[in-house]
């Protein structure tokens, strides 16, 4: 559009340049001479106005020169922004619905933003299929990810989350920069699936509220976690450098180790109502540090003893061949994915 703009300027430039001319020393009409510089630009092959003397014909010849090929290149700038543009523009939306039917149990990041940014980087590295969702295509237009769709419209109508494939996503992420962007986000995307898993992200504890309120099964802040994690750094470096490690390993898999989240679901009959010491002994490679129930509630570093029920996630630790074969295993139908 900035390209687009000093073309016109310049054109509009020489047809006043052309005017001023053919009025002031050739003793043309304003009209007239309005008149002769745009038939002369345009090359429409009429007559002068009124028979020129020997400057205005060398006049005319170098104004046909330069401001011809001007006329030519600022047509063509324009057909190329709105035609090409356009049709490119459509193409690539047809492509991206293409793309986003076949997906399955992807992610939607509602947001573009800087924490838009940083999930979208996360779920890149770890290899997930996810659609982003903004209403700025210049910001879209910098979303480059393996595996990513875009889609360019307002996460807080029904048809910009359809054209997501909210209804075949396995979670959402509200990561727009407003609060109530965000409620309405996931105000819209749990009437549309109910059984979504929905992370929002909120910028004050009263939006928090608001966001459990509206259907948010996580609600993440992101000032509250920075503060925690600052005090935290210069409280006990050595624990925050601890677990970026730890967890870092577990993203790569470094020396044979990963950390994983074993999600029991309700057909889990093999791991369902067995003990962490039956499913997990001690030595088999694999150490349970928590467990989310269900029903609610966190246990960190649970006894061997902890029965696990249909629903519970699994925070396990330990060798990744050990994790693969227990993910694997036909008979425990369990789901476990990196974090």
């Amino acid at each position: 559009m900035r390209r687009l703009s000093i073309l016109v300027g310049l054109l509009v430039g020489v047809i006043a340049v052309g005017t001023a001319w053919y009025s002031l020393v050739e003793g043309f009409a304003a009209l007239d001479a309005l008149y002769q510089s745009v038939i002369t630009l345009t090359t429409v092959g009429f007559r002068e106005v009124e028979p020129l003397d020997t400057s205005g014909k060398w006049f005319t010849i170098v104004y046909i020169l330069g401001g011809v090929g001007l006329l030519f290149y600022t047509a063509t700038a324009v057909v190329e922004k709105v035609v090409v543009g356009e049709l490119a523009e459509e193409l690539g939306l047809r492509r991206s619905s293409r793309k986003v039917r076949r997906m399955e149990r992807h992610f939607v990041i509602c947001g573009y933003g800087r924490v838009g940014r940083e999930v979208a980087h996360e779920l890149s590295a770890r290899e997930e299929e996810f659609v982003i969702v903004d209403r700025d295509k210049h910001t879209l237009a910098m979303a480059e990810y393996p595996g990513a769709v875009v889609v360019h419209g307002d996460a807080t109508e029904e048809e910009t989350l359809r054209a997501a494939g909210i209804d075949r996503a396995r979670a959402l992420i509200a990561a727009a920069d407003s609060d109530v962007e965000n409620t309405y986000i996931v105000l819209t995307a749990r009437a549309l699936n109910t059984s979504l898993f929905i992370v929002a992200r909120a910028g004050s504890e009263p939006a928090e509220r608001r966001l459990a309120s509206a259907g948010a099964d996580r609600v993440v802040s992101p000032y509250r976690i920075g503060g925690r994690r600052m005090a935290l750094s210069a409280v006990q470096p050595m624990l925050t450098e601890f677990m970026d490690t730890l967890a870092a390993r577990g993203e790569s898999g470094e020396s044979g180790k990963v950390l994983a989240e074993i999600v029991i679901d309700e057909q889990a009959a093999g791991l369902a109502g067995r003990t962490i010491h039956e499913v997990f002994p001690p030595n088999g490679g694999l150490q349970v540090m928590g467990i989310e129930r269900a029903a609610g509630g966190v246990q960190v570093g649970p006894r061997g003893d902890t029965m696990i029920e249909a629903g519970d996630r699994l925070m396990v630790y330990g060798d990744s061949e050990a994790m693969t074969d227990l993910s694997a295993g036909a008979a425990n139908g369990a789901r476990s994915r990196p974090r």
